[in-house]
């Protein structure tokens, strides 16, 4: 996506009036940020996860559409995610929200997949159950079934029971950007150290995800943990 459409999306997304409402993006559906008393965790992974470490990791060329045949543990639809974004913020912290959310996007792109929408919700802290609030939780299933969206990006990590919660919710995969950045340097990893690396922190990051252990090990038999083009947050 070049950079005046980046503009164009979270513009969209922050564009409608605080006064409650989903947020629209890029197919015109509008939205506002609320103004329920609703702040984002501390972000660490965006903190440390620079521009210039952002602008380092080039896109790889060429990067296939095409479905692979792969196994992994976690998920069960393989192919190029359609993404939608989502995050918390706290009152008065707009600018901050816009630049992660632009960030947020850009690297979603890196790891190959296609940002469609978002989400945004101003509130002191992240609901402990579900991330966003419960009726933005409705409001983003909504929007997941509009734009054909299969995956949900959280802009900071989620806990294993908001991950869990929200994809019970909106019957779609839900990542954060942890896994996202764990999927680009899985996908720029080359020398048999990077990759082993790379999948050991993966597995690290996925231990406690982990749900439907028994079935998803049985459809795995013989195969790695991910695999190129499994997508988001499986890829190892």
């Amino acid at each position: 996506m070049a950079d005046y459409e980046h503009d164009d999306l979270i513009d969209r997304i922050l564009s409608r009036a605080p006064s409650g409402g989903v947020v629209g993006g890029v197919v015109g559906r509008a939205a506002a940020i609320t103004e329920d008393d609703t702040s984002r965790f501390p972000n660490s992974d965006g903190d440390q996860f620079d521009l210039a470490d952002r602008q380092s990791l080039k896109r790889v060329a060429g990067l296939s559409t095409e479905l692979e045949d792969v196994t992994e543990v976690e998920y069960r639809q393989l192919r190029l995610e359609r993404v939608v974004l989502i995050g918390v913020y706290p009152q008065g912290a707009t600018t901050d929200a816009e630049n992660s959310l632009r960030e947020l996007a850009a690297l979603c792109e890196t790891a190959g997949a296609q940002v469609l929408d978002g989400v945004l919700q101003r509130r002191p802290n992240p609901d402990p159950a579900t991330y966003l609030g419960r009726g933005k939780v409705t409001e983003l299933r909504d929007l997941v079934l509009e734009v054909g969206a299969d995956t949900v990006v959280a802009d900071t990590e989620l806990a294993p029971s908001q991950r869990r919660a929200l994809e019970d919710a909106v019957k779609v995969k839900v990542i954060d950007r942890t896994a996202v950045i764990l999927d680009i340097f899985s996908q720029h990893a080359k020398s048999r150290e990077g990759k082993a690396q790379v999948e050991l922190a993966q597995l690290e990051y996925l231990l406690p995800r982990l749900r439907g252990w028994g079935d998803s090990m049985s459809r795995q038999a013989g195969g790695q943990v991910g695999s190129a083009g499994a997508g988001m947050g499986s890829r190892g």
